[in-house]
């Protein structure tokens, strides 16, 4: 377009599944430079591509699964920030490479940095090229716990795990005295158990590739979780559901589903419940399944704005969906039966971006995250 906006034209349109990301200028001027993010249920990919302002064909600069930012120096160096292997994935690095000015690369990556515990996002240049500015973050998930009071009103939350890397809660046994939850401190994702008065948590699932989600079947015989076996290039075969004893033993497989899929088992009822994303369709396919045969129905769909990541919880009595983040009316939890696909709103503040929800014990409310901060 002209510099007060006029005469827009389409340069490239993407294709389904990809994003574009951070475009910005070729020092010469006769390129365009993008990141192209490419996400579906056989692969996770991110490029940086160019393509020449006057349109045509792109070329790809570099590509792989763990690309970040990037910045295109005046001097014709492509300047980018990049994950680390396991089991330090969660850091990131500077490198760079040389390009002609077609966007062509005439050089093997080198490193520029070896940072540990943060990672480089928004990379940008001062006019003269002498300084590279970076936005320098670090995240961490980390366990505390807390009473809920009367009233439901939480108490003073205190740490729970110790570990200097991602902690994510995902089942409680019965009795309420332990927690299973799933780390990536050995750089794939594991699970554990930890009881409310232990100082360090034991293993339970320590394999290859990830092991994710674990949750407590509703006879609290078995610990159902997620099992991802990683391919070449970011690609996955998809995702098995896994059982193993609740006292520990060897896991035996239950079904196999698309990425994306999340179980939940209701405590008063003896029904586990799966939710499938169908992006064609754009729904969101709830069934259920048997945990001792694999044996699924399926119960309804919901449409769903499935980049919005929609999040659910099944009531105690399993016969009701809590669901936040489906599209539009982020601030409102859709409650949906699931036998016959009615179901009502809860709306909180009209700022709010609900982006978690979980039923409370007696099932009567719910907890809920807001991401909207």
């Amino acid at each position: 377009m002209g510099a007060d906006g006029e005469n827009p034209r389409k340069l490239l349109q993407a294709a389904p599944g990809d994003r574009f990301l951070q475009v910005q200028w070729s020092p010469a001027g006769n390129r365009i430079a993008y990141i192209k993010l490419h996400n579906d249920d056989e692969k996770s990919q991110t490029a940086i591509e160019t393509v020449p302002v006057s349109g045509g064909v792109s070329a790809t600069m570099l590509a792989g699964p763990s690309l970040g930012s990037f910045w295109w120096s005046a001097d014709d160096r492509i300047i980018y920030s990049a994950a680390e292997p396991a089991p330090n994935s969660s850091d990131m690095n500077l490198w760079q490479i040389r390009v002609d000015r077609t966007g062509g690369k005439v050089s093997a990556p080198k490193r520029i940095t070896t940072w540990a515990g943060v990672s480089l996002l928004d990379l940008s240049a001062s006019a003269d090229g002498k300084r590279l500015m970076i936005v320098k973050a670090g995240f961490q998930r980390d366990l505390y716990v807390a009473e809920v009071r009367k009233h439901r009103i939480l108490g003073t939350p205190r740490r729970f795990t110790l570990e200097g890397r991602d902690e994510i809660p995902s089942s409680w046994t019965p009795d309420g005295q332990r927690l299973f939850f799933y780390s990536n401190r050995n750089g794939n994702w594991d699970i554990f158990r930890q009881g409310l008065q232990e100082r360090k948590a034991q293993d339970f699932i320590l394999k290859p590739g990830d092991q994710i989600e674990p949750r407590v079947s509703p006879d609290a015989r078995w610990v159902l979780y997620w099992d991802s076996a990683e391919m070449d290039q970011g690609k996955t075969a998809g995702i098995r559901l896994m059982r193993v004893p609740i006292s520990g033993g060897a896991p035996e497989p239950v079904l196999q589903a698309s990425h994306g899929a999340v179980i939940h088992c209701s405590r008063g009822h003896p029904r586990c419940v799966l939710s499938e994303p169908d992006r064609g369709n754009g729904e969101l396919v709830f069934s259920t399944f048997d945990p001792a045969s694999g044996k699924k129905d399926e119960l309804i769909r919901l449409a769903a704005d499935l980049a919005s990541s929609p999040s659910w919880d099944l009531s105690s009595d399993g016969l009701t969906a809590a669901v936040v983040a489906l599209g539009n009316h982020q601030d409102c939890i859709r409650l949906v039966n699931l036998e016959t696909g009615s179901g009502h709103a809860v709306c909180a503040d009209q700022s709010a971006q609900l982006s978690g929800v979980s039923w409370s014990a007696d099932g009567n409310g719910w907890f809920v995250t807001d991401s909207s901060v």
